[in-house]
Protein backbone atom coordinates (compact mmCIF):
# COMPACT_ATOMS: atom_id res chain seq x y z
CA UNK A 1 0.00 0.00 0.00
CA UNK A 2 1.41 3.32 -1.02
CA UNK A 3 1.56 6.34 1.24
CA UNK A 4 -1.06 8.16 -0.83
CA UNK A 5 -3.46 5.19 -0.59
CA UNK A 6 -2.95 5.00 3.17
CA UNK A 7 -3.60 8.72 3.46
CA UNK A 8 -6.83 8.38 1.46
CA UNK A 9 -8.07 5.54 3.68
CA UNK A 10 -7.19 7.52 6.80
CA UNK A 11 -9.06 10.53 5.41
CA UNK A 12 -12.27 8.53 4.88
CA UNK A 13 -11.97 6.95 8.31
CA UNK A 14 -11.82 10.44 9.83
CA UNK A 15 -14.84 11.56 7.76
CA UNK A 16 -16.83 8.47 8.81
CA UNK A 17 -15.92 9.04 12.46
CA UNK A 18 -17.09 12.65 12.27
CA UNK A 19 -20.41 11.61 10.67
CA UNK A 20 -21.04 8.96 13.35
CA UNK A 21 -20.20 11.45 16.10
CA UNK A 22 -22.57 14.04 14.60
CA UNK A 23 -25.40 11.50 14.37
CA UNK A 24 -24.81 10.39 17.98
CA UNK A 25 -24.80 13.98 19.26
CA UNK A 26 -28.02 14.71 17.32
CA UNK A 27 -29.80 11.68 18.79
CA UNK A 28 -28.68 12.51 22.34
CA UNK A 29 -29.74 16.15 21.89
CA UNK A 30 -33.16 15.15 20.48
CA UNK A 31 -33.81 12.74 23.35
CA UNK A 32 -32.73 15.38 25.85
CA UNK A 33 -35.10 17.95 24.33
CA UNK A 34 -37.91 15.42 24.29
CA UNK A 35 -37.30 14.61 27.94
CA UNK A 36 -37.21 18.30 28.89
CA UNK A 37 -40.45 18.93 26.98
CA UNK A 38 -42.17 15.97 28.58
CA UNK A 39 -44.09 18.21 30.94
CA UNK A 40 -46.64 15.58 31.89
CA UNK A 41 -43.87 13.75 33.76
CA UNK A 42 -43.65 16.80 36.02
CA UNK A 43 -45.58 15.86 39.14
CA UNK A 44 -46.20 19.55 39.90
CA UNK A 45 -48.86 19.44 37.17
CA UNK A 46 -51.99 18.15 38.86
CA UNK A 47 -53.60 15.45 36.76
CA UNK A 48 -56.65 13.36 37.48
CA UNK A 49 -58.92 10.91 35.68
CA UNK A 50 -62.61 11.83 35.46
CA UNK A 51 -65.17 9.20 34.55
CA UNK A 52 -68.18 9.32 32.24
CA UNK A 53 -70.69 6.51 32.01
CA UNK A 54 -71.84 4.59 28.95
CA UNK A 55 -75.37 3.19 28.71
CA UNK A 56 -77.21 0.73 26.51
CA UNK A 57 -80.47 1.22 24.62
CA UNK A 58 -82.50 0.73 27.81
CA UNK A 59 -80.51 3.33 29.79
CA UNK A 60 -78.64 0.74 31.85
CA UNK A 61 -75.04 1.66 32.73
CA UNK A 62 -72.75 -0.77 30.89
CA UNK A 63 -69.41 1.01 31.21
CA UNK A 64 -67.31 4.00 32.17
CA UNK A 65 -64.69 5.96 30.27
CA UNK A 66 -61.66 7.41 32.11
CA UNK A 67 -60.92 10.93 30.85
CA UNK A 68 -57.58 12.54 31.78
CA UNK A 69 -57.80 16.14 32.97
CA UNK A 70 -55.26 18.73 34.13
CA UNK A 71 -56.07 21.31 36.80
CA UNK A 72 -55.71 24.92 35.67
CA UNK A 73 -54.66 27.94 37.72
CA UNK A 74 -58.33 28.86 38.29
CA UNK A 75 -59.01 25.33 39.68
CA UNK A 76 -60.95 24.24 36.59
CA UNK A 77 -60.05 21.02 34.79
CA UNK A 78 -59.28 20.66 31.08
CA UNK A 79 -57.82 18.15 28.62
CA UNK A 80 -53.98 18.33 28.71
CA UNK A 81 -51.92 18.49 25.53
CA UNK A 82 -49.15 16.08 24.48
CA UNK A 83 -50.88 13.08 26.02
CA UNK A 84 -48.31 10.72 24.51
CA UNK A 85 -45.66 12.26 26.77
CA UNK A 86 -47.34 10.80 29.85
CA UNK A 87 -45.40 7.72 30.99
CA UNK A 88 -47.49 4.63 31.67
CA UNK A 89 -45.96 4.48 35.16
CA UNK A 90 -47.72 7.74 36.00
CA UNK A 91 -50.94 6.55 34.36
CA UNK A 92 -50.85 3.61 36.79
CA UNK A 93 -50.32 5.97 39.73
CA UNK A 94 -53.21 8.24 38.64
CA UNK A 95 -55.59 5.34 38.08
CA UNK A 96 -54.99 3.75 41.49
CA UNK A 97 -57.38 6.13 43.28
CA UNK A 98 -59.80 6.22 40.34
CA UNK A 99 -60.19 2.44 40.40
CA UNK A 100 -60.98 2.51 44.13
CA UNK A 101 -64.07 4.65 43.48
CA UNK A 102 -65.53 2.49 40.70
CA UNK A 103 -68.28 -0.10 41.24
CA UNK A 104 -67.38 -3.79 41.21
CA UNK A 105 -69.67 -4.77 38.35
CA UNK A 106 -69.01 -6.86 35.21
CA UNK A 107 -69.09 -3.81 32.91
CA UNK A 108 -66.43 -2.13 30.73
CA UNK A 109 -63.84 0.47 31.72
CA UNK A 110 -62.30 2.45 28.83
CA UNK A 111 -58.95 4.22 28.97
CA UNK A 112 -57.55 6.32 26.10
CA UNK A 113 -53.85 5.80 25.34
CA UNK A 114 -51.54 7.24 22.68
CA UNK A 115 -49.30 5.54 20.12
CA UNK A 116 -46.09 5.92 22.17
CA UNK A 117 -47.81 4.50 25.25
CA UNK A 118 -49.15 1.48 23.34
CA UNK A 119 -45.80 0.54 21.74
CA UNK A 120 -44.02 1.06 25.07
CA UNK A 121 -42.37 -1.97 26.64
CA UNK A 122 -44.50 -1.19 29.72
CA UNK A 123 -47.79 -1.65 27.85
CA UNK A 124 -48.24 -5.36 28.57
CA UNK A 125 -47.52 -4.79 32.26
CA UNK A 126 -50.05 -1.92 32.29
CA UNK A 127 -52.75 -4.09 30.71
CA UNK A 128 -52.21 -6.98 33.12
CA UNK A 129 -52.13 -4.58 36.09
CA UNK A 130 -55.32 -2.76 35.04
CA UNK A 131 -57.24 -5.99 34.40
CA UNK A 132 -56.24 -7.36 37.80
CA UNK A 133 -57.29 -4.13 39.52
CA UNK A 134 -60.71 -3.70 37.92
CA UNK A 135 -62.02 -7.27 37.89
CA UNK A 136 -64.82 -8.16 37.31
CA UNK A 137 -64.87 -5.13 35.00
CA UNK A 138 -63.46 -5.54 31.47
CA UNK A 139 -60.70 -3.29 30.11
CA UNK A 140 -60.94 -1.41 26.83
CA UNK A 141 -57.91 0.55 25.59
CA UNK A 142 -58.88 3.32 23.18
CA UNK A 143 -56.79 4.98 20.50
CA UNK A 144 -57.73 8.22 18.69
CA UNK A 145 -56.96 8.11 14.93
CA UNK A 146 -55.67 10.96 12.76
CA UNK A 147 -52.05 10.46 13.76
CA UNK A 148 -50.91 8.26 10.87
CA UNK A 149 -47.56 10.08 10.77
CA UNK A 150 -46.77 8.50 14.15
CA UNK A 151 -47.04 4.96 12.80
CA UNK A 152 -43.37 4.33 12.19
CA UNK A 153 -43.99 0.74 13.27
CA UNK A 154 -47.42 -0.67 12.45
CA UNK A 155 -46.17 -4.20 13.09
CA UNK A 156 -45.17 -3.42 16.69
CA UNK A 157 -48.42 -1.53 17.33
CA UNK A 158 -50.54 -4.45 16.12
CA UNK A 159 -48.35 -6.93 18.01
CA UNK A 160 -48.83 -5.03 21.28
CA UNK A 161 -52.61 -4.87 20.77
CA UNK A 162 -53.03 -8.53 19.82
CA UNK A 163 -50.90 -9.68 22.76
CA UNK A 164 -53.01 -7.57 25.13
CA UNK A 165 -56.22 -8.94 23.61
CA UNK A 166 -55.00 -12.39 24.60
CA UNK A 167 -55.25 -11.19 28.23
CA UNK A 168 -58.89 -10.16 27.64
CA UNK A 169 -58.40 -6.49 26.74
CA UNK A 170 -60.62 -4.90 24.09
CA UNK A 171 -59.20 -2.42 21.55
CA UNK A 172 -61.33 0.59 20.61
CA UNK A 173 -60.92 3.39 18.08
CA UNK A 174 -62.11 6.69 19.51
CA UNK A 175 -63.78 9.66 17.82
CA UNK A 176 -63.89 8.75 14.13
CA UNK A 177 -65.34 11.46 11.93
CA UNK A 178 -67.10 12.09 8.62
CA UNK A 179 -64.02 12.44 6.40
CA UNK A 180 -62.92 9.54 4.21
CA UNK A 181 -59.44 9.97 5.72
CA UNK A 182 -60.85 8.80 9.06
CA UNK A 183 -61.55 5.41 7.52
CA UNK A 184 -58.26 5.33 5.62
CA UNK A 185 -56.34 5.94 8.87
CA UNK A 186 -57.79 2.85 10.55
CA UNK A 187 -58.53 0.54 7.61
CA UNK A 188 -55.45 -1.59 8.30
CA UNK A 189 -56.58 -2.00 11.93
CA UNK A 190 -60.09 -3.30 11.19
CA UNK A 191 -59.14 -6.98 11.69
CA UNK A 192 -58.21 -6.37 15.34
CA UNK A 193 -60.60 -3.56 16.38
CA UNK A 194 -63.30 -4.48 18.91
CA UNK A 195 -65.14 -1.12 19.15
CA UNK A 196 -65.45 2.04 17.05
CA UNK A 197 -66.66 5.25 18.70
CA UNK A 198 -68.41 8.00 16.73
CA UNK A 199 -69.24 11.41 18.18
CA UNK A 200 -72.47 13.18 17.23
CA UNK A 201 -70.63 16.50 16.97
CA UNK A 202 -68.76 15.23 13.90
CA UNK A 203 -71.99 14.47 12.05
CA UNK A 204 -74.25 17.45 12.86
CA UNK A 205 -74.87 19.64 9.79
CA UNK A 206 -76.01 23.23 10.21
CA UNK A 207 -76.19 23.44 6.41
CA UNK A 208 -78.04 20.47 4.84
CA UNK A 209 -76.14 20.97 1.56
CA UNK A 210 -72.81 20.07 3.23
CA UNK A 211 -71.53 16.75 1.93
CA UNK A 212 -70.22 14.15 4.39
CA UNK A 213 -67.92 11.46 3.00
CA UNK A 214 -69.07 9.14 5.79
CA UNK A 215 -72.24 9.44 7.86
CA UNK A 216 -73.29 7.45 10.90
CA UNK A 217 -75.01 4.87 8.73
CA UNK A 218 -71.72 4.38 6.85
CA UNK A 219 -69.85 3.66 10.08
CA UNK A 220 -72.71 1.43 11.20
CA UNK A 221 -72.32 -0.62 8.02
CA UNK A 222 -68.51 -0.77 8.32
CA UNK A 223 -68.80 -1.93 11.92
CA UNK A 224 -71.30 -4.67 11.14
CA UNK A 225 -69.29 -5.94 8.15
CA UNK A 226 -66.23 -6.30 10.38
CA UNK A 227 -68.01 -7.62 13.51
CA UNK A 228 -67.14 -4.44 15.41
CA UNK A 229 -69.30 -2.86 18.11
CA UNK A 230 -70.29 0.75 17.29
CA UNK A 231 -70.53 3.25 20.17
CA UNK A 232 -72.24 6.62 19.72
CA UNK A 233 -70.83 9.46 21.84
CA UNK A 234 -71.88 13.09 22.22
CA UNK A 235 -75.57 12.30 22.74
CA UNK A 236 -76.93 15.53 24.18
CA UNK A 237 -80.70 15.36 23.74
CA UNK A 238 -83.61 13.10 22.89
CA UNK A 239 -83.16 13.71 19.15
CA UNK A 240 -79.64 12.27 19.32
CA UNK A 241 -80.95 9.33 21.34
CA UNK A 242 -83.70 8.76 18.77
CA UNK A 243 -81.10 8.61 15.99
CA UNK A 244 -79.13 6.02 17.94
CA UNK A 245 -82.36 4.06 18.34
CA UNK A 246 -83.15 4.32 14.62
CA UNK A 247 -79.69 3.03 13.68
CA UNK A 248 -79.89 0.35 16.37
CA UNK A 249 -76.67 1.56 18.02
CA UNK A 250 -76.81 -0.12 21.40
CA UNK A 251 -73.94 1.55 23.30
CA UNK A 252 -74.32 5.28 23.97
CA UNK A 253 -72.44 8.02 25.79
CA UNK A 254 -72.97 11.75 26.27
CA UNK A 255 -74.23 14.61 28.42
CA UNK A 256 -77.79 13.28 28.18
CA UNK A 257 -76.68 10.46 30.49
CA UNK A 258 -74.25 12.44 32.63
CA UNK A 259 -71.24 14.75 32.50
CA UNK A 260 -67.71 13.53 33.33
CA UNK A 261 -67.40 13.26 37.11
CA UNK A 262 -64.41 13.63 39.40
CA UNK A 263 -64.55 10.27 41.23
CA UNK A 264 -62.14 11.37 43.96
CA UNK A 265 -64.40 14.32 44.80
CA UNK A 266 -67.37 11.97 45.08
CA UNK A 267 -65.42 9.72 47.44
CA UNK A 268 -64.47 12.75 49.58
CA UNK A 269 -68.06 13.96 49.64
CA UNK A 270 -69.29 10.53 50.73
CA UNK A 271 -66.74 10.41 53.56
CA UNK A 272 -67.84 13.85 54.74
CA UNK A 273 -71.47 12.69 54.85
Amino acid sequence: MSLSEFGSILFWIVILTVIIAAITITIVYWRSRKSNNNYLENKEFKLRYFIQKQVDFSGKTIGYECLLRQQNANSTWSLPSNLDSLPLQRVVFLLENTFESLPTEPITLSINLEYNQIISSDFQYFVRWAISKIEPMKLSVEYTPGQAKHFQNKYLFEKRIREAQNYGMEFSIDNVGSDSKDLKDIEWMLPFIDNIKCSMRNFRKEDPTIWLDLNLQSWNKIAKENNINLILMGIEDENDAALAEQLNIKTRQGYLFGHPQNPQKEVTDNHEK
